[in-house]
């Protein structure tokens, strides 16, 4: 009960402020409740698996700040396929099989990194600018394999013999998609 209560410790002072954050970039009270509720959790798991930051607020100002970006991707992209599928409504991820199936074949024409890039890019809403950073290449490099990807995909400069599909980097790109995590899209080289 120890990390509990040292975790209470250090987060309660700052909880008006959180709660009024959340509120701010929400704008509607039910959601900043679910994102402060989100953001809680998602610090005390952080909080039990590590040494706990020395200054909190600005710790807990930045993890509800990037769970709110990565909902607002989220609604985004939903909002984008609904509308390419012509679909009413949200449109949600159920079919396990077809985005492995798309994985797979995205595997078998594009190197790992073409298809870690262009999963961040098309379906997470990275900027070229975000994934220059999280994959430490230049920003040119990352337009210059978005460019040479799409080419692959509109057929332009289909590859003449298939590459060999690795079953673990398609497993955890599928896992990604699925589970809405654009951290796990990354290999781990």
């Amino acid at each position: 009960m120890g990390a509990y209560s040292e975790y209470e410790i250090k987060v309660l002072p700052h909880l008006r402020d959180l709660q009024n954050y959340c509120r701010y970039l929400t704008k509607s009270k039910w959601d900043a409740e679910d994102l402060l509720q989100e953001t809680l959790l998602k610090a005390l798991v952080f909080f039990l698996h590590t040494e706990p930051y020395v200054d909190v607020k600005p710790f807990l100002i930045r993890v509800a700040r990037n769970l709110w970006i990565d909902a607002c991707r989220k609604r985004q992209r939903r909002r984008l396929f609904a509308e390419r599928e012509g679909a009413s409504g949200v449109f949600e991820h159920s079919d396990y099989a077809e985005v492995r199936g798309t994985i797979e074949w995205l595997a078998e024409r594009l190197p790992r990194r073409n298809i870690e890039i262009w999963l961040l890019f098309h379906y997470f809403g990275y900027s070229m600018e975000e994934i220059s950073l999280a994959t430490n290449v230049s920003v040119s490099a990352v337009k210059s394999l978005l460019h040479r990807t799409r080419e692959v995909l509109r057929g332009d400069n289909e590859p003449s013999n298939r590459r060999k599909v690795v079953r673990p980097d398609v497993d955890r790109w599928s896992r990604a998609v699925m589970l809405e995590r654009p951290q796990s899209v990354l290999s781990a080289e």
